[in-house]
C-alpha cells in the first residue's frame, strides 16, 4: 500500500469519532505499517510530562512493566520525564536515534528494550493547540535499518490526526453497535478473586477490561494479586448458580475507556464432593463495528473518498445525507456506491457491510 493510502486510512481512522484510548489498538497497527515499524507504543503525560497511561502493540509483560516502572521510570539513566521534556522543548517534533554500544550496556536496554526489540527508535511529541498530549514511539529491531529523514517527516504528516484521537473523550454511544476484536483471554483465580494463573496478554487485557490505565501509580495486575471490580461480581454469580440458585449467568459487558469487554466465569473444578475453588475468567475485547469496518478497508484498493462514503453507508445514512456530509454530488455518491457494490460484488448494504467485515 502507497504511503498516501496509508495515510489516508489513518486520517479516517482518526476522524472516526472513536476515543483515543479504545482506537489504539487498531491505530497503532496502522501507523507500524505506515513507519514501517516492527512494533509502536503510545504514552499519555500529563502537564507535568509524567507518564499518567500507556498501550503498546507489544505490552511488556506485567512483571516487567512493574520492573520498568519501580527501576526504570525514574532512574539515573533514562528517567520518562525528563527524557519526554527534553523532546516536548525540542524545536523538531520527531526525534530517532540507534542505540549506542554504551546504552546496549546498560539494565534499562537489556531489562526493557531487548524485550521490545527497540534498537531503533523513533518519538513524535504529540501535541494539541500547543499543549503535549504524549509520545508516540515506534521501534525497529537491531537488524533493521535506521530510522530516516523521510520516516521522521512522514510521521509529522500524521501528528495533528494522532493530536485529535487522543483527545477526544471517551463516551460508548448508547446506539453503538459492536463485534468482536482479535483479542481474548483466560485467567485463572480462586474464589476470592486472587489471580492464580495467567499469560502476560491475558493479565494485561484484564487490566483493561477493568478500566486501568498503566502509569507508576496503576501497574497491570499479576498473579498472586486480587482482582477487584467485575471479577469479583463474576464470582458471586457463579457461585450461585453452583448452589442451583436463579439468577443472571456470570457474564457481564464492561464498558470503559479500553472499549467493550465481555467477561464470563466457569467453574474449574469439584466433582460434586469436593468445593470448588478455583475458576476461570474469559475475556473477550469487542470494538465499534465502524472501527472494523474502517480497519477492514485499510486492505481495500479503493479511493479515499469511497472510504469515506463505504463507511457513512455502514453507518444507514442515506445517499443525500453522504452527499451533504462529504459536501460531493448525489451523482457521485452513486457513483461510489455503484463501484463500492461492484468491487465487493454485493447487492445491497447490509451484504457490503458484511463482505467488508469478512475481510477484517
Amino acid at each position: 500500500m502507497k504511503r498516501t493510502t496509508q495515510l489516508a486510512h489513518i486520517r479516517q481512522l482518526c476522524c472516526i469519532g472513536i476515543n483515543g484510548q479504545a482506537l489504539m489498538p487498531t491505530l497503532l497497527r496502522a501507523v507500524r505499517e505506515y513507519a514501517a515499524a516492527d512494533s509502536a507504543g503510545f504514552f499519555w503525560v500529563d502537564a507535568n510530562g509524567d507518564m499518567t497511561n500507556l498501550y503498546a502493540d507489544r505490552m511488556l509483560a506485567p512483571g516487567l512493566m512493574r520492573l520498568y516502572f519501580e527501576r526504570h521510570y525514574d532512574s539515573g539513566e533514562l528517567p520518562f520525564r525528563k527524557a519526554f521534556l527534553k523532546r516536548a522543548q525540542s524545536s523538531e517534533m520527531v526525534s530517532s536515534s540507534t542505540a549506542s554500544p554504551a546504552l546496549t550496556k546498560t539494565a534499562y536496554y537489556n531489562e526493557i528494550l531487548r524485550h521490545l526489540d527497540a534498537h531503533h527508535v523513533m518519538y513524535a511529541v504529540i501535541r494539541d493547540q500547543g499543549h503535549a498530549l504524549g509520545q508516540l514511539s515506534l521501534y525497529r529491531p537491531r537488524h533493521s535499518t535506521a530510522f530516516s529523514a523521510e520516516d521522521r517527516n512522514a510521521v509529522k504528516d500524521i501528528a495533528h490526526y494522532v493530536a485529535h484521537a487522543v483527545n477526544r473523550p471517551s463516551v460508548v454511544g448508547a446506539n453503538v453497535e459492536f463485534v468482536d476484536a482479535d483479542a481474548e483471554g483466560m485467567v485463572v483465580v480462586d474464589f476470592q478473586g486472587q489471580i492464580v494463573e495467567a499469560t502476560a496478554k491475558s493479565l494485561n487485557l484484564l487490566s483493561m477490561a477493568l478500566k486501568r490505565e498503566f502509569n507508576p501509580s496503576s501497574p497491570p495486575l499479576v498473579v498472586g494479586e486480587t482482582a477487584p471490580g467485575a471479577v469479583q461480581q463474576l464470582l458471586v454469580l457463579l457461585q450461585k448458580a453452583i448452589l442451583g440458585e436463579t439468577g443472571a449467568a456470570p457474564r457481564l459487558a464492561s464498558d470503559g475507556p479500553w472499549g467493550r469487554f465481555l467477561l464470563s466465569a466457569y467453574a474449574l473444578d469439584g466433582d460434586g464432593a469436593a468445593p470448588v475453588s478455583r475458576a476461570a475468567i474469559h475475556i473477550r475485547r469487542q470494538q465499534p463495528m465502524i472501527l472494523k469496518l474502517a480497519e477492514a478497508m485499510g486492505g481495500f484498493d479503493i479511493s479515499p473518498q469511497q472510504r469515506e462514503v463505504a463507511l457513512l453507508l455502514a453507518q444507514g445514512r442515506s445517499n443525500q445525507q453522504i452527499s451533504v456530509a462529504l459536501n460531493i454530488s448525489g451523482n457521485t455518491v452513486n457513483y461510489h456506491i455503484k463501484q463500492l457494490f461492484m468491487r465487493l460484488d454485493a447487492h445491497d448494504r447490509e451484504d457490503a457491510v458484511a463482505k467488508m467485515l469478512a475481510g477484517a
